[in-house]
């Protein structure tokens, strides 16, 4: 194994041992998993029914596995006869976070529940609640070294008997989030802010470890302009900290409709920056009842050197159906 590469294994091994610390997984098409973004969007603007799915594959290129996120959450709004102005709604959802071909392995339920009320005509106040149940797992099996000497010889995996002892940890967790939207006949506008980990509950990697689980704060913003024949353009921000770690994403969407019938009824294109680590083209394809997206981040970090090219890709679908012979009465069917 030469130098470089080594490094470059080395950052990413000390970036994964954080992350199983404090950091949790971030999406770049944030704004299709609600439930980790902000719990106040659960069930945001849809008709009845709502299936997202998202599949990350983050810094492949570097000779070692890469991180994969995977996530699949179902929202669903009740008591429509109750508020028929309103939007009540519960969700569920489950998330795969692994790293370095499954070295490092977390497992998420997710209950939530969020109230949209309509506070006029064209505008909605909305709080959301989630509760967690986590598992996080760390296979010291898979831990590779350069070298080192055993009864054996020099191996690069841990010895049997080494006195390093890694277990797994469960723990409950719950997060909130509020939210104001507008959406008016030329311009629109969704603002929100969200906490996550509020039970600070202790996360570690080793046995009898006492590491405290910061809390995540998150707030999002968008504005769109809406154009005659259906077009809109979009611009949209989010930041979060947790911890020492920040990241900040701005950026700009453009929403063409498609005159006619087609399976396609609208194309999404945007440009995204994920400040000091990235930026990433997005193109999305929406219809009444699905939308499916991909973004490719192109790396501009520390990550990133001559000698290796790190990158990262995501691909997210949703789907909303309605109940039997209802028709589909929201807007459209992702918020940015």
């Amino acid at each position: 194994m030469n130098i470089k590469k080594f490094c470059t294994i080395l950052i990413i091994f000390q970036v994964s041992f954080f992350a199983a610390k404090a950091q949790d997984p971030y999406f770049s098409q944030y704004f299709m998993s609600p439930m980790t973004s902000n719990p106040s969007l659960v069930g945001r603007g849809i008709t009845d029914t709502r299936v997202l799915f998202n599949s990350r594959s983050q810094w492949w290129g570097t000779g070692i596995p890469a991180f994969r996120t995977n996530a699949i959450s179902i929202e669903k709004r009740i008591a429509v006869k109750k508020f028929p102005e309103d939007e009540l709604a519960i969700g569920l959802s489950m998330d795969n976070d692994a790293s370095n071909g499954g070295l490092l392995k977390k497992n998420f339920i997710t209950f939530a529940t969020a109230f949209n009320k309509r506070v006029s005509k064209n505008s909605f106040f909305g709080a959301g609640i989630t509760l967690s149940y986590s598992n996080l797992t760390l296979d010291q099996s898979k831990f590779l070294y350069q070298t080192q000497f055993g009864s054996l010889g020099f191996l690069r995996a841990l010895p049997t008997f080494d006195p390093m002892s890694i277990g797994n940890q469960d723990y409950l967790n719950t997060d909130a989030g509020i939210n104001y939207s507008y959406d008016g006949e030329k311009w629109g506008l969704n603002i929100g802010l969200a906490g996550f980990h509020l039970a600070k509950n202790n996360q570690g990697v080793k046995v009898n470890g006492n590491y405290t689980n910061n809390v995540r704060y998150a707030t999002n913003a968008s504005v769109v302009k809406k154009f005659k024949g259906g077009d809109e353009l979009h611009f949209i921000a989010r930041y979060d900290q947790q911890g020492v770690n920040k990241i900040f994403t701005a950026g700009s969407i453009y929403k063409i409709k498609i005159p006619g019938e087609h399976p396609i009824e609208k194309l999404n294109m945007g440009l995204l920056n994920r400040f000091n680590d990235s930026f990433y083209p997005f193109i999305g394809f929406e219809s009444p009842s699905w939308f499916a997206g991909f973004s490719y981040d192109i790396i501009n970090s520390g990550l990133k050197t001559s000698y290796n090219s790190v990158q990262s890709m995501e691909l997210t679908f949703g789907w909303q159906v309605a109940r039997k012979k209802a028709k589909l009465t929201h807007k459209r069917m992702v918020i940015y």
